[in-house]
């Protein structure tokens, strides 16, 4: 568990602690050794961290995909870089040389390959900020996939992924917990094989959605409404309290509904295509196992609305696409269920956003919220 806060900016040393932990507890670590270190920074701290031979990670640089047009076109020298054996000699670049000790993982992670090279990836500043540390085989097989905690709140939500990828295991494409150690808050998982997704949704995506139903169980929105009550009264919100009470109302819708597992970043970056055609899905973090439908729909629309400068029509796209009148459909899920849970989704990711430093995301859910407020006065919908 992380009982201390990391100094601010993190540092190569500081991530390369947390990636190959302390070995005291274990024998002496006969396998340690310098390696080459290549530091990607972002900013005044690193991004991304390879050590050994980057020509033999492509399968994990290969596997990010960024969004943002120039994002991609950094991303793409980097990745050309790596393959030629040339990222040293790119701008910014860092090549240095540091001690590893690998006797932790040896200890717990099965078929740890002899020869190794890691890439690890410093997520983005977050109350759940984390390090991912992918270790790769000298064939380019990536062999597990470690989390672990930047700052104190990435502890539970660590944690809280392990739990549920053993809960939908059997449901779906997923990976599988090799290794946890709860007193550090550190778990491995195997590699999702797959090609990355592009945007836009799909009959896959539709099927993957419905996976997520807990047979034979019911949840009202309005039970609901005290969790998200509270969470806005103790988060500092610039926005107008009177139209957050009048979303809150929303809330009240108390017919039963269909429970499902929430994901909560049901994002195409956090999907794969894997064998059949089928997707498979990743970063369970903030997922919850007894949850209202709709919510990762959401999740999935608004978000590309967000990021992909969308028109802004998110309602309208969400109420007339024609797999989630499929979803509607087969789920039971009545037309004037959907104002109340579109508003429990935008409430939630509000302050979730506006805590994390999100400060654009969270502007942009509010004037969502308030479009909302508009189409749907009463809280109700009608149309079919």
């Amino acid at each position: 568990m992380l009982t201390h806060a990391l100094p601010k900016p993190l540092t190569i040393a500081n991530i390369l602690e947390l990636a190959f932990p302390n070995a005291s507890s274990f024998e002496t670590d006969t396998a340690a050794k310098e390696r080459h270190v290549y530091v990607v920074p972002q900013g005044s701290e690193p991004r991304w961290i390879i050590v050994g031979e980057p020509h033999r990670v492509l399968g994990v640089l290969r596997s990010w995909n960024p969004w943002n047009a120039a994002s991609r076109l950094r991303w793409g020298a980097v990745k050309f870089a790596a393959s030629a054996r040339l990222l040293p000699m790119l701008p910014g670049v860092q090549s240095i040389v540091f001690q590893i000790q690998t006797a932790y993982w040896r200890s717990h992670l099965p078929e740890f390959p002899e020869e190794w090279n890691v890439v690890i990836h410093v997520g983005n500043p977050s109350y759940t900020r984390k390090a991912i540390v992918f270790f790769v085989a000298k064939d380019g097989s990536v062999k597990f996939a470690a989390k672990a905690p930047l700052v104190v709140g990435a502890d539970a939500a660590i944690m809280n992924e392990a739990a549920m990828l053993n809960l939908v295991k059997g449901l779906m494409q997923v990976p599988r917990v090799v290794f946890q150690d709860s007193a550090r808050s550190i778990v491995a998982q195997t590699w999702l094989e797959g090609r990355p997704v592009s945007r836009g949704f799909t009959d896959a995506h539709l099927d993957l959605l419905s996976l997520l139903a807990n047979s034979g169980r019911s949840v009202k929105i309005s039970d609901y409404r005290a969790e998200i009550s509270s969470e806005l009264e103790k988060t500092d919100l610039p926005f107008d309290r009177a139209a957050l009470a009048r979303a809150l109302e929303f809330l009240d819708f108390d017919a039963p509904l269909q429970s499902f597992v929430e994901h909560r970043d049901f994002a195409p970056w956090n999907l794969k295509w894997v064998r059949n055609g089928e997707l498979g899905l990743l970063d369970w973090e903030w997922s919850v196992s007894d949850g209202l439908p709709w919510q990762d729909a959401c999740r999935f629309f608004f978000l590309e609305d967000a990021h992909f400068s969308g028109n802004g029509r998110v309602w309208e796209a969400i109420t007339t696409n024609e797999f989630l009148l499929k979803y509607r459909q087969r789920f039971d899920i009545p037309s004037a269920a959907l104002p109340a849970l579109t508003m429990r989704y935008l409430l939630g990711v509000l302050t979730m956003d506006w805590k994390s430093g999100n400060e654009g995301l969270a502007r942009y859910t509010f004037g969502q919220i308030a479009k909302l407020l508009d189409t749907c006065p009463q809280g109700i919908f009608t149309n079919s």
